[in-house]
Order: structure tokens, then sequence, then C-alpha cells
């Protein structure tokens, strides 16, 4: 998701951050891109020397540096950086050192107290009754297998194919997109020295006409993550869901609960992620302590290495995190509701994505109700048609949380509520500007 994009789901996108907009919004805001001014960052420390990447799809790396614009190159890095990190100098992004440091070292060994198992195994009904009902994590083997992307897939190999096409790294602070070219950013992750580095985190790769559009083929939707309810809003109106993850090493997702309260499944093509789970229920307070929460830069990699332990000492039994590493071939399922952040020890390459299952379709729809509440209503229209089960369970969460009313009612105040606050926004606004002029006129 160092930059903004820490704070987006790294399985979702959101981010940490819930980058799904309100529904006054829709779809505006999180889809803006401005040509030239979202496209840029700032040039890397000069002296840094390429990372060897300990994975077993490393390639050499020279196509990269063919036909490259250095001085282009330089500026859009060094715009890039001030879009999507206002908030600090670009001088300042390496600051505290922490490419100097181990991360292995200093983090220690991982608990790895989170089950794996074969996907050769177990079958998608057992999946989903010893898993996804139960909101338990766990990290699946031997779904990459028979995928293109797990031998093709390189920082090389994607620069040949797409080193001039744009991608997104961040946000700046009106929402709109900061890209930059592939071959830029691979460049980038080669040689930066950043405490908490730019992060490609792209949804619209696989988009009709984008020139990235053949890397859907080249991976596959787990069985056990097939079934998609939000595909009947619309691929236009759905938030989004699918992202390819670029993150050099230091990198990452600050401390989030998935967006909709959605489950995500984090494919890992190359590199090693470090993950943090908290269970449902931990308070927010503890996960995002507040001198953690004061500083105006809040990283994965500074979470990881300065406020990690305390947060564990601080929590009871029951609250206790899940500690793993996922590495190239493994896939990682997070439920609803957990809380988690993730930070790349390599330069990785992954591919993620949220969904809505009839499992847990329940939590889904009472968040999405209030914060997508236009999105909702026509999403109850197709599942009236398309899955008559889910509507009664809409209907029946309903009826239980606000009286005996119908989903579609209950749709239609929260519609009208807002309305209503929004016209009382606006007339304080009229009043406190009518009474500002009287007073100038006295």
């Amino acid at each position: 998701a160092g930059s903004r994009q820490s704070h987006d789901d790294e399985d979702s996108g959101a981010s940490d951050a819930s980058s799904h907009a309100s529904d006054d919004e829709d779809a505006s805001h999180r889809n803006r891109d401005k040509d030239g001014d979202t496209d840029k960052q700032s040039s890397p420390s000069t002296s840094n020397q390429p990372q060897p990447q300990p994975h077993q799809h490393q390639q050499s790396e020279g196509t990269i540096d063919a036909e490259f614009d250095e001085e282009d190159y330089l500026d859009r890095l060094q715009r890039a950086k001030k879009l999507a990190r206002s908030e600090i100098s670009t001088r300042q992004w390496d600051r505290y050192k922490f490419s100097e440091i181990d991360l292995d070292e200093a983090l220690g060994p991982v608990s790895d107290n989170c089950e794996r198992i074969s996907c050769h195994a177990v079958t998608a009904e057992e999946f989903r009754q010893r898993f996804e009902v139960p909101c338990k994590p766990c990290v699946i083997t031997g779904l990459l297998d028979k995928w293109p992307a797990y031998n093709k897939w390189t920082y090389s190999s994607l620069c040949e194919r797409y080193g001039n096409v744009r991608l997104k790294c961040g946000e700046d602070d009106e929402g709109y997109k900061v890209k930059i070219r592939l071959d830029y950013f691979a460049r980038y992750a080669k040689t930066q020295q950043d405490d908490s580095p730019l992060y490609v985190f792209d949804a619209d790769f696989g988009d009709e006409g984008k020139p990235t559009l053949p890397l859907l083929n080249e991976y596959e939707v787990p069985e056990y993550f097939k079934e998609d309810l939000f595909q009947f809003v619309g691929e236009d109106r759905r938030p989004p869901y699918k992202w390819i993850l670029i993150g050099p090493k230091r990198s990452g997702s600050s401390i989030h609960t998935d967006p909709l309260a959605t489950s995500a499944w984090n494919s890992v093509i190359s590199g090693r992620k470090r993950w943090v789970l908290f269970p449902p229920g931990t308070p927010k307070a503890a996960v995002k302590p507040p001198d953690w929460m004061a500083k105006k830069d809040r990283e994965a990699v500074d979470w990881f290495l300065q406020h990690f332990s305390a947060i564990k000492r601080s929590l009871p039994a029951h609250q206790q995190p899940l500690e793993l590493i996922t590495g190239p071939g493994e896939t990682i399922f997070v439920p609803t509701n957990w809380w988690h952040t993730v930070l790349n020890l390599d330069d990785t390459i992954a591919v993620t994505q949220n969904f809505v299952s009839s499992t847990n379709f329940p939590a889904v729809w009472l968040d999405a109700r209030t914060s997508r509440t236009k999105l909702s209503r026509k999403w109850l229209r197709e599942l009236k048609e398309i899955k008559p089960e889910l509507y009664e369970v809409a209907q029946r969460l309903a009826a239980s949380g606000a009286g005996e009313m119908t989903a579609e009612h209950h749709l239609d105040l929260i519609l009208e509520e807002r309305l209503a606050k929004k016209e009382a926004k606006k007339e304080r606004k009229r009043l406190k500007r009518e009474k500002k002029h009287h007073k100038h006129r006295d």
C-alpha cells in the first residue's frame, strides 16, 4: 500500500488504506489519474548498490538498463516521491538508515504459528469448513505450481515486456494515483536505500485496454477462492479487488483490516514477506499504539522494528498474533476482520485479491450497506435474482438490526439520513457565511 502505499492493503487493498470510496464519490477520486504530475518520483541515494534477491527466480537485470533515459528517470522519481509522501522531504526518505539493518537478524526468528496446508491434500469444501467458516488464516502450498507467472515473472522479464508501462506506486494528497514507468521502478528497486521505499500496488493492470492485460492469463484464482459475489454489481462499479504487487526490500503494508470486511488471498511469486496477524476483536488502539500513530510517517518497517515487541507484550493470550513468512510459491489466506501488516524482506513480486463469498457475505453486507449504500442497492437487486438465499440473509440482517423492515427500506433510510446530514451541513455553512457577511457590513 514508506509511501502512502504502505497504508494500502497488502492483500487488498486496500489496504491498510481503506481504498474504497464512499457512495457519494462512487468510483471517482480513487480512480483519477493526472498525467504528468502523477507519474513521478525522486532520485535514489547515490552510491547505492543493487541488492541481491535470494530466491529461485532471480535473473540478470541487464535488460532494465537498455535505452535508459537517466535524466528523465531521476526527474520522475523525484517528483513521484514528493507526491506520494508530501509530509516529508525527499532527503528524509533514508534518515533512519534502515537499509543498514539486517532485517532477519533485527526481527529475530519468526514464530511460524500459522497452519500450513497443501492444496493437493485439502478439497475446496474441506478448506471452507476448516478455515473460512471459523475465520482462520492459513498458508497454502502448491497453488502456483502450474501458473505461468511463477516461472515468468521477474523484474527483468516484466521490464522486457512492459518497461514503458506506468503502474501505480502511491497516491497524492488529493487522491490522484502516482504512477511510474515499470523500468524506472525496477532501477529504483535495485539501487534504493530508502527506509520504506515506494511500492507498486496496481489494481488496473488487468483492465480492458491496458498493455498489461495479458498478465491476467498467467495466473488463476485458486479453487478455494473462486466465489466472487461482487461480480454481480459489474466490473465498473465494484470496489478494487485485484492487484499486482512489486515491492522492494523494506516496503510493506501498515497494520490494517481489509475494507468492507472482505477476505483476501496473497500469492508470492518471488521474494519473502513477513506477516503479523491479530484476531478479530483485538483493539485498534493496541495494534496502532499512540506513539506510532503520533508519527507523521507511519510505516510498516518502523512498526516491525520499533513497536511490535511492545505491542505483543501488551496483549492477553487470546489476542496474541500469528507470525509467519511467505515465500515463493506460497499463498496466505487472510479472513474477514483480521488485523494484519506485511514487510517485504526481499525484493518481491506477488498477486492478491479480495473476495466476498457466501461464507463472509453477512459481515461484508453489514459493512457495505452503510459505507457503500448505493452499490448495495444494486447488489441486493442482483442477489434477489441470482442468489436468493443471500438476498434472504440480507433481509434477516435488516429485520434483526433495524426493527421489522426490509433490506430495501433500510438502505433507503440510510441514504435519507445521509442526505439530511449533507443538507444540514450546507445550511450551517450558509448561515456562517451570512453571519460573516453581516459582521463585515457592520
